[in-house]
């Protein structure tokens, strides 16, 4: 009851914000949200019980058995035949499901979906040389094999 309550104050929100306002946008963001909530309460995962939700990700686990995977966020192979694995749908980030519970970078396809204008300016960040060839989130060294 609390949810239905706060999906209905959440559309009145929006519609009295400016159209197309960031706070608008992010109204709508907080409305998605509340209603995917809604949804899980009605439907526990019955039809979907290999779908999990983090940070926007919506991870399904993998049935393949295929040991050629690399996990995303440990930076080790996955053994598809002996371990369990999750593939995002929206930006195929694949992790162990022991790392499922690590994951802390949003899903991208979602961040582009709420933020769709183009960027023209310059990008501002370093070059890899300034990183020692190292990825910035995990630190594991980026090569060309």
């Amino acid at each position: 009851q609390q949810l239905r309550q706060a999906i209905e104050e959440c559309k009145r929100v929006i519609l009295a914000l400016p159209e197309h306002s960031e706070r608008q946008k992010d109204a709508v963001v907080r409305l998605i949200h509340l209603r995917l909530k809604l949804q899980e309460l009605k439907d526990p995962g019955e039809d979907e019980p290999n779908i999990r939700v983090v940070l926007e990700h919506r991870f399904y686990k993998e049935k393949s058995k295929s040991v050629k995977q690399m996990c995303d966020k440990c930076s080790t192979i996955i053994w598809g035949l002996i371990q369990t694995w999750y593939t995002c749908t929206g930006c195929y980030y694949r992790c162990h499901s022991k790392c499922l519970p690590l994951v802390s970078k949003p899903c991208v396809r979602a961040k582009v979906s709420h933020q769709a204008e183009y960027q023209l300016s310059i990008c501002p960040e370093s070059g890899l040389d300034s990183q020692d060839y190292r990825c910035a989130e995990c630190r594991a060294p980026v090569s060309l094999r």
